[in-house]
């Protein structure tokens, strides 16, 4: 089993990004991938439209891509619960992310809340953009009242503190047993670290980007991990949290 918890399609007016559905595609057939998580960019001018994209990826590829809603949640709580439910009830979503970055939210927020609320009622866990760019929202310590208010939602950190702020968030996945990490963009030393503190039956495959996979596979086959604990991080665990 083969799982990337994080690639994105459509434009993204924060990162000037444009990245369209071939290269979800490419990455399925060049790594033989089972799954791939998708979501809009932040800064998406459309996040609605690309949430259709996304579902449109996901029927032509027999369910290989699923997808992941990315709204900010700096608007109408009504509306953002509407399109969170349209796209997980709906469309086969299978969580909710948190673009502490892109969308300039502080995880313990009143419209931060209302991202693990709505996941909450809806069943899915919640990823979280955690590590340097995007200091202070980004501090994987903003997670421990969330994490620990909503105790029964999966939280996933994006980037798992993206290296310069690693080794915090494995300390609060070590005191929430809610929390899981998805280690992309983290060196190998700070994977290998997290593989120790946690346990690799709580840590994701993600690439952030196709042109990624390739290195984040090789990444976790080099770490000294046992061929169940590869197994683990390159796809069961994701199948576990998102119910692939």
């Amino acid at each position: 089993m083969l799982v990337d918890a994080h690639q994105h399609i459509g434009d993204c007016r924060v990162f000037d990004a444009d990245v369209d559905e071939s290269a979800v595609r490419e990455s399925i057939a060049t790594h033989e991938l089972d799954h791939v998580l998708v979501m809009p960019f932040p800064g998406a001018r459309d996040p609605v439209a690309i949430h259709d994209r996304i579902a449109a990826l996901s029927r032509d590829t027999a369910g290989a891509v699923r997808g992941i809603v990315n709204l900010t949640p700096h608007q109408d709580h009504g509306a953002y619960a509407a399109e969170a439910e349209r796209c997980v009830t709906e469309l086969g979503f299978v969580a909710l992310k948190l673009h502490t970055l892109g969308h300039a939210v502080d995880p313990g927020s009143r419209d931060g809340w209302v991202v693990f609320e709505q996941a909450t009622r809806l069943g899915v866990p919640v990823i979280v953009h955690t590590g340097g760019a995007g200091e202070p929202f980004a501090h994987p310590a903003r997670l421990l009242a969330p994490a620990r208010e909503w105790n029964e939602t999966t939280v996933v950190m994006a980037h798992a503190g993206m290296g310069v702020a690693s080794g915090e968030a494995a300390a609060v996945a070590e005191v929430c047993p809610n929390v899981y990490l998805e280690t992309s963009w983290c060196g190998v030393l700070d994977t290998a670290m997290i593989a120790r503190r946690i346990g690799s039956e709580r840590m994701l495959m993600g690439s952030d980007a196709a042109e990624n996979v390739g290195i984040e596979i090789a990444k976790h086959r080099a770490i000294g991990l046992s061929k169940d604990q590869v197994a683990d991080c390159l796809g069961l665990t994701a199948q576990r949290v998102f119910g692939l």
